[in-house]
């Protein structure tokens, strides 16, 4: 794997790779290395990105794993902390490692650009989104003292809520370069998000402000308390895609991760897992019903009958995950396994596919939380409210190629009316602001369901929703034999890296309790 440049990553002295698969190499020739430009630099810098939430760090799987959407597959002698949350310091590293090692790029990009750029503010967004990351899964990282190279090789840790506050600045100011710019032809062809249309690029924006401002809540006093209302939010699904082929490390990276090779073998990192009855209450009548998403989401789904295992059971009673994944819904006819490729639609689209960043049904439900909490005004909550459902069942009606396969207005109009005694999907039925936010958040942990992990395990420590009722299989997605010392058996965030403490001892946060420290915004 060819590098583009030298860089220090917190104390350890590295070589930027954005991620472990490089998809744009702009050295051609090894004997002959290309110097890295920032518009070199973007499109790569944004693809891994796209493979930190799904594939190289994997925010999806680690929120996954711990919110509910995934339960144990059998056939395993032991799972580990997979059940026991018995987390150390080895575990999941990549997520700090390869975000730091993104957000190299993005700081080569602001560092090499005039502060006036479109380049320079759109490198300032993406650096934005990746610090949220990681203060919703560490709280205090190096941030102040981060990212200056051999200059500061320990750097401090910064807390949580000061960071946020400084995104939300960075943010504001982004917005205010790009009011004032214009796409530029190396600036579009670069930019493998958004094709270089400003309009979207400051709707993403004041949409990350708003979800720092509502994760935040009173914790943090943002210099600018609310999103900029005169630029809108995201109505679109924000998707990378710099070419996605059927080639080696080319391939949309959850697709290469959970389904198959461009060889068309079988991957297996979904092998250890299958859906919880905790998730599928979501969708078999228990707490909602709704088959029609739950068929394009889960293998087999067949209601209370779908394949499931709650997390923790390893007796011979735990069905064995179906190949490649339990949420890969693709066959061949009169097959079990769909080998060489597909451009379906579901979680698992295809090879082609691009990769989301942001979902326009989780804008709609931030919005929609917002107006209820009153941090924008003169917006209808309910609404809103139902465009991110509705959002949530276009997106999994789509194709590889972004077009909408079935019929998906039929099937949400069928999903309003066969719930419409149930208040998590009935707005009206909400009568308290409590009680419309804990519908918002229900449909919000539904349509970021394997795709979003993260987000949805941070919602659900913001919010305690969807809560938690009990101690079956569907009134609770804590693991049967969790060692958490928490009320609700689950634990409340995880370490950090092993790397940290090797070389940054000296600032990095000691004795952290990962069944009681909490994120500072947490619930």
């Amino acid at each position: 794997m060819k590098k583009i440049f030298s860089i220090v990553l917190t104390g350890i002295c590295i070589v930027s790779a954005t991620s472990c698969k490089k998809y744009l190499d702009i050295n051609t020739n090894p004997n002959q290395p290309t110097t890295a430009t920032p518009a070199l630099v973007f499109p790569q810098a944004l693809t891994a990105t796209a493979s930190l939430i799904s594939n190289s760090g994997d925010y999806n799987e680690y929120g996954s794993r711990l919110n509910g959407y995934f339960g144990n597959a059998g056939g395993f002698g032991s799972l580990g902390n997979l059940i026991s949350y018995n987390f150390t310091t080895g575990d999941f590293n990549g997520l700090f490692q390869n975000t730091y090692d993104n957000l190299e790029d993005y700081q080569y990009i602001i560092d090499n650009t005039d502060p006036s750029s479109i380049e320079n503010a759109t490198a300032n967004i993406m650096r934005a989104y990746d610090f949220q990351m990681l203060v919703d899964t560490y709280n205090k990282v190096p941030y102040l003292d981060a990212l200056k190279g051999s200059s500061v090789l320990q750097p401090t840790y910064t807390d949580g809520e000061v960071i946020y506050k400084d995104l939300g600045d960075k943010l504001d100011a982004a917005i205010a370069t790009l009011n004032a710019g214009t796409t530029s032809g190396v600036f579009g062809t670069s930019d493998v998000l958004f094709k270089g249309d400003l309009s979207l690029w400051k709707k993403f924006a004041n949409t990350l402000k708003l979800r720092l401002i509502i994760r935040a809540g009173s914790k943090v006093a943002f210099t600018k308390p609310t999103p900029d209302a005169t630029v809108g939010f995201l109505t679109t699904d924000a998707l990378v895609n710099p070419g996605y082929t059927k080639t080696v490390g080319k391939q949309n990276p959850m697709w290469d991760k959970w389904a198959f090779s461009e060889t068309g073998a079988v991957r297996g990192a979904a092998n250890v897992y299958l859906a919880s009855p905790w998730i599928l209450s979501f969708f078999n009548g228990t707490k909602i019903d709704d088959p029609a998403r739950g068929k394009v989401i889960f293998f087999g789904y067949n209601g209370a009958s779908t394949l499931s295992n709650q997390l923790g059971n390893t007796s011979a009673s735990a069905s064995k995950a179906p190949t490649p994944a339990f949420f890969y819904t693709l066959r061949d006819v009169g097959t079990t396994v769909q080998g060489s490729g597909s451009t379906g639609k579901g979680i698992l689209k295809g090879e082609t596919a691009g990769q989301p960043l942001m979902l326009a049904a989780e804008s709609y439900l931030l919005q929609s939380e917002a107006a209820v909490r009153g941090i924008i005004s003169g917006a209808d909550a309910k609404a809103l409210f139902n465009n991110g459902i509705k959002a949530s069942f276009n997106y999994l009606y789509k194709d590889a190629s972004g077009t909408v396969v079935g019929d998906a207005n039929g099937d949400y109009a069928t999903y309003l009316s066969n719930n419409s005694t149930n208040r998590l999907v009935n707005f009206d039925l909400a009568g308290t602001n409590e009680q419309k936010v804990e519908a918002i958040i229900n449909q919000k942990y539904i349509a970021l369901a394997y795709l979003f992990g993260a987000e949805a395990w941070n919602e659900f420590r913001r919010t305690g929703y969807p809560a938690i009722t009990g101690n079956t299989p569907t009134t609770t997605f804590a693991s049967t034999v969790s060692v958490s010392t928490a009320p609700n058996k689950l634990p409340t965030r995880i370490l950090y890296p092993v790397s940290e403490y090797s070389y940054n001892s000296a600032n990095t946060p000691s004795g952290i309790n990962p069944f009681s420290d909490k994120i500072f915004w947490a619930k």
